[in-house]
């Protein structure tokens, strides 16, 4: 049972800038992906690991390790952790007979998929009152600015790398 929200006592003041509205929006929305679902087998923890996998296939740990910009040390342990609940399989390397890969199971891919329908759902009542065009116009613009912030992230990842390079 999730306990009821408290009611706020003040209202939430409007921001005053897109970056102050975006910064509040992804406040909100990490809490709400959060919280445990009913139904929710995995922790939300997992889901960039099994999602990631879900749409690229089998991975070394390092190369996991490295899309999400995290330490090998904690990918490896989230995916033992996954891999021993029967959420992640472990198969050779068909380039390198030492070394294996990771994929989601078929019980991961169902966890993922349940979880991800109960958060889309949870969105969607939010959305309720929005009409068409408003939800299109808010998916235009929230995809426009997922891409420009991924362009913006490999630019700086190639600034450092040169920096380093050229050190």
């Amino acid at each position: 049972m999730h306990p009821s929200p408290t009611a706020l006592t003040e209202p939430i003041p409007a921001p005053e800038t897109a970056e102050d509205a975006v910064m509040s929006l992804m406040l909100a929305v990490g809490r709400r992906m959060r919280q445990r679902q009913p139904g929710d087998e995995i922790d939300y923890s997992a889901f960039p690991i099994l999602k990631l996998l879900s749409h690229q296939g089998p991975m070394r740990l390092s190369t996991l390790a490295s899309v999400l910009g995290l330490d090998a040390s904690t990918v490896s342990r989230h995916a033992r952790q996954l891999e021993d609940r029967g959420l992640l399989e472990r198969t050779d390397d068909p380039d390198d007979g030492r070394a294996s890969r990771i994929t989601v199971s078929e019980q991961g891919n169902a966890c993922l998929t349940h979880a991800f329908a109960t958060r889309r759902e949870m969105l969607g009542h939010a959305l309720d009152g929005w009409t068409g065009d408003e939800r299109e116009t808010l998916r235009l613009m929230l995809h426009r600015l997922h891409l420009t912030l991924m362009t913006q992230a490999d630019q700086q990842d190639h600034k450092t790398t040169g920096q380093e390079a050229s050190a």
